[in-house]
């Protein structure tokens, strides 16, 4: 069982790494060839208008499109009869390696033995992904509830919920 809000960061962490590398590697097979400086604000800034809206049609309720019914209908954890991992941190592990492993064999021998821009698709999962934890984020603390996933092996994409534990003072204690 792993925590929502863990497991897209994991995979946005792992297809930033993905991208240092083959930028990397494309640079060193291609030459260091810096590209216009306009071209490259005016793809970034397409890229995060566009992330941007389908972040925020993601957050509606939109029959097809939106998340937040998925995270409305998340069953309690108590009905699974799962017990909720202690202490669950993102520091457990930083990436998601099969995400890490598949977004390196596709992008990897692209960019460096074709077209080094294919790695705007690696770029644009990663903020698919973080607009995604954001609205996992933004869910959780308004609904006081934690998002998990994977409470039945065989379904890892079913979603369940649990109580946000009591936040503890600076000396471990619980508050007054």
């Amino acid at each position: 069982m792993d925590r929502l809000l863990h497991h897209e960061l994991r995979a946005v962490f792992s297809v930033l790494a993905v991208v240092a590398v083959s930028v990397t590697a494309a640079g060193l097979a291609h030459g260091f060839v810096p590209p216009e400086p306009g071209k490259v604000a005016l793809y970034l800034a397409g890229l995060l208008a566009f992330a941007a809206v389908w972040t925020l049609l993601k957050g509606t309720r939109l029959r097809g499109v939106s998340w937040i019914r998925d995270y409305d209908r998340a069953v309690p954890v108590e009905d699974t009869g799962v017990v909720v991992p202690a202490g669950a941190s993102l520091r457990d592990g930083w990436f998601n390696w099969p995400v890490l492993v598949l977004f390196l064999l596709f992008v990897l021998p692209i960019s460096v033995f074709w077209e080094p821009w294919v790695i705007g698709i690696a770029l644009w999962s990663a903020l698919d992904w973080l607009g995604q934890a954001a609205l996992v984020a933004h869910w959780e603390r308004r609904n006081g509830l934690l998002l998990w996933r994977g409470h039945v092996a065989s379904r890892p994409w079913e979603l369940s919920v649990s109580r946000r534990p009591p936040t503890r003072t600076a000396t471990g204690a619980r508050p007054a």
